[in-house]
This record gives structure tokens, sequence and C-alpha cells, in this order.
């Protein structure tokens, strides 16, 4: 399912820093740009239909509305995570119509520069997630420096008005989808359907999808009933009932998505979870925000 997630810019306006463990972070978008940065685990980050690997000491940029999934391998993945609105800087430079082309930040920059990014990114980081007197000073200028970096690369270069404009309006339109795909995604769900009620032909619907998400329908469908099946996993409830709640026509299905997805049954996949004790405190989650204290405690020891 293709999530328009809503950020809150709760400490810093513009900026938000959190450290999360994902087991399997279905399609979504946002307005804000990302930094990521895993700390933990291994797995792939989707970006439009393009797929990075990613592992511990990895970085990659994702562009504001740009969709993107995250799914871990055995052990889930721990990142820290740096998200920034366009407009924050906005009196200074215009970042809306900016489009990096930098996903993969350790191809791009030498060895020397890419180790001192990471060190940043936690310095960044930790004054967030401290809070101390003047932190969002701190943040403001130590990400502003790493962003005319990103400027300066080379990889970056600005779009026009018009098409930042369709841009916008693409997004809206995907966002009323996805809504109405929240509500329904246990009930059966056609394309015509949705077509009709954006008083679109379906064939112009379908390439829409497939052109903003690098997904179809039905894949975007699917993941959303396997994100839901992943908060029932913990229970000990039979797997045919995980799948009818998960809006899986017949069990099959699912057991074909968890492996195409995680490589293994949703047998296989629930014994793994019951003998991880990180699991364990993602109980009915495929995610984990940690406190700011523990995200803290945990990126401190990195130095």
């Amino acid at each position: 399912m293709i999530e328009y997630e809503i950020i809150r810019h709760d400490k810093i306006r513009g900026i938000r820093v959190f450290v999360n463990t994902i087991r399997f972070r279905s399609i979504h978008m946002h307005h804000d740009a990302e930094i990521l940065y895993a700390i933990k685990g291994s797995g792939k980050v989707i970006v439009r239909n393009t797929s990075y690997a990613i592992q511990e000491g990895s970085c990659l940029l994702i562009n504001a509305y740009d969709s993107h999934e995250i799914v871990s391998d055995a052990v889930p993945l721990t990142a820290v995570i740096i998200q920034f609105s366009p407009h924050f800087l906005q009196d200074y430079c215009d970042l809306r119509t900016v489009r990096f082309d930098l996903i993969d930040l350790q191809s791009v920059f030498a060895a020397e520069e890419y180790a001192q990014l990471k060190k940043e990114i936690l310095q960044i980081s930790c004054a967030y997630l401290e809070a101390a007197d003047s932190f969002a000073l701190y943040v403001i200028s130590r990400l502003s420096d790493i962003l005319y970096r990103f400027m300066m690369s080379g990889h970056a270069e600005r779009v026009s008005e018009a098409e930042y404009t369709r841009r916008h309006r693409d997004e809206k339109r995907m966002k009323r989808i996805s809504d109405y795909i929240e509500a329904h995604f246990q009930d059966a769900i056609r394309l015509a359907d949705l077509a009709e009620r954006e008083d679109i032909t379906v064939t112009h619907l379908s390439h829409l999808i497939k052109d903003l998400f690098g997904v179809s329908f039905q894949e975007y469908l699917r993941n959303k009933r396997l994100e839901h099946a992943l908060r029932l996993i913990h229970s000990g409830r039979p797997l045919s009932e995980i799948s009818a709640e998960a809006g899986f026509s017949e069990l099959k299905y699912m057991t074909a998505a968890f492996k195409e997805t995680f490589h293994m049954t949703p047998a296989q996949y629930r014994r793994n979870v019951q003998q991880d004790p990180i699991e364990t405190s993602m109980q009915n989650s495929s995610e984990y925000i940690w406190p700011d204290h523990e995200a803290l405690h945990m990126l401190q020891k990195l130095f």
C-alpha cells in the first residue's frame, strides 16, 4: 500500500530525528527528504522500484515525495533517520524544486569524506535527541552544511515550477487513493473502482501508479496486506485466520508474499520472530521507534 506519511516536527520546525528498528516498511512517501544511516542489521531499500542493498554503515538519501519500501534480512534493520522539510531553509535556499541524484551516499563520496559524513550524522542525531541548550541552532547549522555539500557534489538539479506543481498534484491524488485503500485493504478492491472514484480511466490510473511508485496496483495492495499480517504473526492464531484478516483470499497467496519478500514461509518467519528478543519488543508492529533516551544511549556507544 502506498501510504502518505504525515511527519510531525515536534522539536525543531522542519526537522525530525529518530532511531527506528524495521522488519518491513511497506511502500510509503512523505513531503520530507530523508537521510537514513544503518547502524545494525541489513536488508534493502527500494526507491521508485530501484533496490539498494543496505547494511551496517550504509547511508541513503531519499528525496521528498519519492516512494520507498524497507525490507530487512534475518536481523531487523536499525537505522537513525533524519527527516527534513524542503521548506526549513526557504528564506535562503528553495529546496522544494531540488532533486538529489545521490541515493547511495557511499558511491558518491570518497572514503574519508564518507566517514566524516557518518560522524556528522551521528553528532546531529545525538544533539537532537539530547535536546540540550541551543541544540536547535547546532542541528540546523550542521545539517545545512551537509546539504550544501550535497548541492555542490554535482548530483543535484532543479526542476521547473511546472514540474513541481505537477508532482504536487499527483501526490494529492495518490494520498486520496492510499487513504481509501487503508480503509478497505481487507476487502476486495478493484483498480476500476479507484479509477471511477478519481474520474479517470483504468489505464491512466495504472500508468500513474507505476510511474510514480514503480509498482503495480496489485503489488502495493499485497504489501499493505503483508504489513497487516506481520502485526499478527506474533499471535498464536492459525495462519489461515491471519491470512483472511489481512485480506488475502487464500493462505497460499499470503505464503507467496512471505516467500517473495522474506524468502521463507509464514510459519518459518513466526519461529524466527519467537527466537529474537528485538522482535519481542515489536509486538503488533513491523517497526519500533526507540524512545529518545534509549536511542541517544545507543548512538553514543558508536563514537
